[in-house]
């Protein structure tokens, strides 16, 4: 398939408040225009700001009494937001004054069996795609299953499940569903960076689809948890990354920290409603002689209603060899955030790409 260049780019030039960090930790667009933003710091409020108007009109404060690290969120009305805290499994229901209105504990002592005691089941770790998503026809959360240490269990991966469906009307799971695919469950002693461990999860409709970053499909559950295949959805020029090692002897520290800037991997994943299609994104290193990225070139594949890949386009920047990369569908496209560890200091996700 040919490779194409985006050319429909837009600025936004959003100035964000002094107080806000540019790091995003996750963002919810609610009635196609409104994103609710939980940034890096301060973690003590949401930023509302108008897409349409280009400025930010409200801050949310969080009660720091329950909510002490936000990884997730889901906007269901002007005063219903569903937040997520990030070690321990609990979501909490806040007004738009920030009030906590309830709480939802999905923590299990025992929730699947694991082989070595103190170890808890998940977290909702925020990264990229959804922590959790609240589906109203089941009155559910449904979210990854984010293993705290999955490398350390070298025989048991393969059997730890993918995602839950917890119900609202039950206060309990009524279902853990899937399994680690490919390097993720092998029985080697593979390693990643925690950033690169767990998929990203999308829902639409009646589908749960998932997407790991050092996989080259795509795998596709119903709401019942029923597997119903995988798609190819890579480019035989697309070279993944390969996983380092893992011994607790001699923990490859150096490996992990120097993995961003020596290895390709896929990125968001995420639906595009108005065009009713999906995109998957693509970072690649250009290496250099001696194997370290010079820069980064950014790739949206883009699938149809039944992730059946109809365009490949380059983002029309290469970027630094340290750039991490967000993006989030946005009516007929995506906005797409560029930064580095330096560079987080003001609200970046300006750039809208519309998908022909």
């Amino acid at each position: 398939m040919e490779i194409s260049i985006f050319e429909k780019l837009q600025e936004l030039s959003i100035q964000a408040p002094d107080n806000f960090g540019g790091g995003i930790v996750s963002m919810f667009i609610f009635q196609d225009s409104l994103a609710y933003v939980l940034p890096i710091r301060p973690k003590n409020k949401i930023f509302i700001f108008d897409l349409n108007g280009n400025k930010v009109i409200e801050e949310i404060e969080l009660d720091q009494n329950f909510i002490d690290y936000p990884s997730g969120i889901q906007v269901i009305s002007n005063d219903s937001i569903f937040i997520s805290e990030d070690k321990i499994p609990i979501i909490y229901l806040i007004s738009s004054a920030g009030e906590v209105l309830n709480s939802y504990n999905l923590y299990r002592e025992d929730l699947w069996e694991m082989p070595i005691e103190d170890f808890s089941n998940f977290a909702l770790f925020y990264g990229l795609g959804r922590t959790f998503v609240y589906v109203p026809s089941r009155n559910s959360f449904f979210f990854p299953l984010k293993q705290v240490d999955l490398w350390y269990f070298i025989k048991r991966k393969k059997d730890f499940p993918t995602f839950g469906e917890y119900s609202l009307d039950l206060q309990n799971f009524t279902g853990l569903y899937g399994k680690y695919p490919g390097i993720y469950s092998a029985t080697e002693n593979h390693l990643l960076p925690f950033y690169l461990s767990h998929p990203v999860m999308e829902v639409v409709k009646d589908r749960v689809i998932f997407s790991f970053r050092l996989d080259p499909l795509l795998y596709i559950y119903d709401l019942d948890g029923n597997y119903l295949g995988e798609k190819c959805a890579s480019m035989p020029e697309f070279e993944l990354g390969k996983p380092l090692e893992f011994s607790m002897e001699d923990y490859d520290s150096e490996g992990i920290n120097s993995y961003n800037v020596k290895n390709s991997y896929f990125g968001s994943f995420f639906y595009v409603k108005e065009k009713d299609q999906y995109v998957r994104i693509f970072l690649e290193c250009v290496q250099d002689a001696e194997g370290n990225c010079q820069s980064k070139k950014v790739y949206a594949l883009i699938f149809d209603r039944s992730l059946d890949l109809i365009a490949v386009k380059l983002l029309p920047s290469e970027y630094d060899r340290d750039f991490y990369t967000f993006q989030i569908g946005f009516k007929s496209g995506f906005l797409s955030k560029s930064s580095t560890k330096i560079s987080d200091d003001v609200f970046s996700l300006n750039e809208y790409f519309e998908l022909d």
